[in-house]
């Protein structure tokens, strides 16, 4: 399993779902990747690029996505619920 986080510089709400993927990923082994947003490049006029964000990927596909706002509480229930159906389809 793969956990994208979309995040931009100077995001504190983006800092404290990444400490929790962090921690998260103690508990369970998955890949934890961060990937920057552009802010006024990709955008376009009138429109706001709200983060953190997050996609979930199993097998090359998007299992679950996160969007703005990001409660911890509902990402470490959904990471746990996955990585569970993960092990019981392996076992």
């Amino acid at each position: 399993m793969r956990v994208i986080l979309f995040t931009k510089s100077n995001c504190q709400l983006c800092d404290a779902i990444k400490y929790e993927l962090l921690d998260l990923q103690t508990e369970y082994e998955f890949a934890l990747k961060e990937e920057f947003v552009k802010t006024d490049q990709d955008v376009q006029e009138g429109e706001e690029t709200l983060v953190p964000f997050i996609h979930v990927e199993r097998d090359g596909l998007d299992t679950l996505r996160f969007e703005f706002p990001v409660k911890q509480v509902e990402l470490r229930q959904a990471i746990h619920f996955e990585m569970k159906r993960r092990s019981d389809q392996e076992g």
